[in-house]
């Protein structure tokens, strides 16, 4: 199995388990605690998400440099060295001010419940900074296995604290007091055993080095998040306001919001990570291929990963569509939150779309354009929370989020394209949208009928069976994918040095000049 295989079948494994410990966590909190409690712990984690964009941007940066030092250990523990000071100089001091402002801060809620859970949660800026240093230095140095399972340690733990805290289990605190408080002490176990590893790896702190340039990369990066993270703030503090002059209560709005935000969401979401796990692996790649001024390899990997993202969004918005509402009330045992799911499934088109092309431009070094997309994507996102909640209710915020999604997708479009010249295969995902639409109403009725003669348990296995593989059937009739493009997707890619010419320079030879280089110091090639 080469690298680039290996790489991506531990990320996406340890995401996949991560996330379904989190889906399991999810229903379980709405199941024990409602609605209403998820809406008040996601009203206070959107303002921490905020917060943690502030710090965000130099840890990524720093992945970026361990990179290019590879090989120098000691420039490589300068650099997390800095990084870790800029985080924790930034959060300690936002901290500290919030807390002496505390009193004061009822104003960034729209349900004031939310604010001592909102202090619990305070100190994970903290612990954040860190972590997402200790975690860049891994990944810079291609240590994926620490990377992915420093996460899925993170989610373990917390699940069983919250469990302990949030279920009753100690009287001094429960509900989404319960939950931040064991977000703060998972937090804070998963550093510990970042910092235990990244000494064990041969980490250590030494005279930091490149403040300057981590800092002036970062700032774009950090503005580009903090754009996602202001949008995101003041949706969950303007649609319950705005839910509640429409006539609902407080804690109504606050439910409702809990439902499409907390619940409806992230399941349509997950399986975003995918594509999440396949940009991480290809970044490099496409980094060091245009360094290497191969365009042509560039454009075959995006279309591959555009393809494979359009495919991911059909299989899914197929399943969800008709089957939401099934899958909702299993896994949260609220109805309504299943509704949103099947209507809002659409949003999977237009996700993972951003998912693809926001990371690649940034692998490009065009970040200020992914802050221009996001920007403007935003900008669309509060003005429907504004406008359409009177209208709509909650499904403002979906269709925001589509908007948003949809011209991020298509800035970022018009920008590779400029970049790297023309790489989508249009028809091939004109016919794929073409099919699952359909396909998913058709689902809509059979489960109808399915689910009046044998329930939903059925339904949901027999037509989730059928649709996905006439799905499939027509993906390989019309010759839309394949296994191996997913390959060449996959495969490393030389980007330098020749080959020998065939003749007398017979197999030995090429190995023997290829170690007398790479005993040169020059590498043959670079793998993603």
């Amino acid at each position: 199995m080469n690298k680039t295989v290996k790489a991506f079948s531990v990320v996406t494994g340890f995401a996949i388990v991560t996330r379904l410990i989190s889906f399991v966590f999810k229903i379980w909190v709405s199941r024990a605690l409602g609605a209403q409690t998820v809406g008040m712990y996601q009203i206070a984690n959107s303002v921490m998400a905020l917060l943690f964009t502030v710090t965000s941007g130099v840890s990524t940066v720093l992945s970026r440099k361990i990179a290019e030092a590879r090989g120098d250990l000691g420039r490589q523990n300068s650099l997390v060295t800095a990084s870790l000071i800029v985080g924790l100089a930034l959060s300690g001091t936002i901290v500290t001010a919030l807390y002496l402002a505390r009193d004061h801060l009822g104003f960034l809620f729209s349900d004031e419940r939310c604010l001592p859970i909102f202090l619990i949660l305070l100190p994970t800026l903290v612990t954040s900074g860190m972590y997402a240093s200790l975690r860049s230095w891994f990944w810079g140095r291609k240590n994926f296995l620490a990377f992915s399972s420093t996460e899925l340690l993170d989610e373990i733990v917390r699940v069983i604290l919250s469990v302990v805290f949030a279920g009753g289990v100690v009287a001094f605190v429960s509900g989404g007091q319960g939950i931040a408080l064991a977000a703060t002490a998972s937090d804070a176990v998963c550093v510990i055993a970042l910092a235990a590893m990244f000494f064990a790896s041969g980490g250590r702190l030494k005279k930091p080095a490149g403040f300057k340039e981590m800092t002036l990369r970062a700032i774009p990066l950090s503005a580009t998040r903090i754009v996602t993270a202001v949008s995101a703030s003041v949706t969950a503090l303007v649609l319950p306001q705005m839910l509640v002059k429409g006539g609902m209560s407080v804690a109504e709005a606050t439910a409702e919001y809990g439902r499409i935000a907390g619940m409806a969401i992230p399941l349509i979401m997950a399986p975003v990570m995918l594509v999440s796990s396949l940009s991480v692996v290809l970044l490099p790649d496409l980094a060091a291929l245009k360094a290497a001024g191969q365009m042509d390899a560039v454009r075959k990997k995006l279309m591959s990963a555009i393809n494979f993202a359009a495919l991911i969004a059909c299989v899914f918005f197929v399943l969800y569509m008709p089957l939401g509402r099934h899958i909702g009330k299993l896994m949260f045992g609220d109805a309504k939150a299943g509704e949103f799911v099947s209507n809002c499934s659409f949003l999977l088109f237009f996700i993972v779309m951003a998912q693809v092309t926001t990371p690649t431009l940034n692998s490009l070094g065009r970040e200020k354009t992914t802050f221009a997309s996001t920007s403007i994507g935003s900008v669309v996102m509060l003005a429907c929370t504004f406008l359409l909640t009177k209208y709509v209710g909650a499904y403002a915020m979906a269709i925001g989020s589509a908007g948003c999604f949809l011209i991020a997708s298509a800035v970022n479009m018009e920008a590779l394209k400029k970049e790297v010249g023309n790489f989508l295969e249009v028809d091939k995902l004109f016919k794929c949208l073409l099919f699952s639409v359909p396909l998913a109403f058709m689902g809509v009725f059979a489960d109808r009928l399915v689910t009046a003669a044998a329930g939903e348990i059925v339904s949901m296995l027999v037509i989730g069976g059928l649709l996905v593989f006439l799905l499939f059937v027509f993906i390989h009739a019309f010759k839309i994918a394949d296994v191996s493009s997913v390959i060449s997707l996959l495969r490393p890619t030389h980007i330098s040095g020749k080959l020998p010419r065939k003749g007398r320079s017979g197999r030995g030879a090429r190995h023997k000049k290829i170690n007398k280089k790479t005993r040169r110091g020059e590498p043959q090639r670079v793998v993603g």
